[in-house]
């Protein structure tokens, strides 16, 4: 018996992906970040842009750690808790005034509902965050409760992407075989977290605005090498892989 034709479920991620938050986030942590090195001597030192290469969609919780590896100096669990809650504060405070969707975004979810396609979001971000930034983007219509998966929130214990958890309860949530979900990611993390989710099809997004000109080649080159079967830069590249006629739709 022929098998028969099952929807796809698109799932986006929410930083750089969705909503073009990386470089307003980033560059607030990295304001912190310094604060924090004075406080505690011994950070390995970035400049901004380096911040963001390295950084862009890495929790704020693993950037310290990471920015401290190899010193003498350790940040206790308290300190740890202390700025992980300061920098989404402030974060926050700036996303929720300047945060935008990325470009293509809006007519692109627009398509997919208009046509049926099923969608859903899914982000190591806090649904704090997210709330704040899909509001500020205008997307909060496309985006209703039932269909925000926070690593941070949603799980019952929080185990954020590169592991595969939020994708695995996500599609659970939506009652959707991962091989018929689509997954469109950024990040090195967010690709690998696909992967070990067995999410069946994969999409680099290199079209955010923390990924600068020159860097696309190569951030390409590593999304794919992560697992990602195509890179795209714009939207609605996402039409021909859905086979919709985005023109005829928006």
């Amino acid at each position: 018996m022929k098998r028969l034709q099952r929807k796809n479920v698109v799932l986006f991620d929410h930083d750089g992906t969705v909503v073009d938050s990386e470089t307003i986030a980033l560059k607030s942590a990295w304001q912190l970040t310094n604060e924090v090195a004075r406080e505690f001597p011994g950070a390995r030192c970035y400049d901004l842009e380096n911040f963001v290469k390295n950084f862009a969609g890495k929790p704020y919780r693993e950037i310290l750690k990471n920015i401290y590896a190899g010193s003498p100096t350790t940040l206790n669990d308290r300190d740890i808790d202390r700025l992980v809650a300061e920098e989404e504060n402030r974060a926050i405070e700036r996303l929720s005034v300047e945060a935008k969707p990325t470009e293509g975004t809006l007519q692109m979810l627009s398509c997919l509902r208009d046509t049926g396609v099923e969608y859903a979001l899914v982000s190591n971000s806090s649904l704090r965050r997210l709330n704040a930034c899909l509001s500020a983007a205008g997307l909060t219509e496309y985006f209703p409760s039932e269909l925000v998966f926070s690593a941070n929130d949603s799980l019952p214990v929080r185990r954020p992407k590169p592991l595969p958890d939020i994708y695995l309860y996500a599609s659970e949530c939506l009652e959707a075989d991962v091989l018929d979900c689509i997954a469109v990611e950024d990040s090195l993390s967010g690709i690998k977290a696909a992967v070990a989710a067995g999410i069946g099809q994969i999409v680099g997004y290199i079209g955010g605005t923390h990924i600068s000109n020159d860097e696309r080649k190569s951030r390409a080159d590593a999304l794919v090498s992560a697992g990602a079967q195509r890179v795209i830069d714009r939207m609605y590249e996402l039409s021909e892989l859905l086979s919709i006629d985005l023109l005829h739709q928006v």
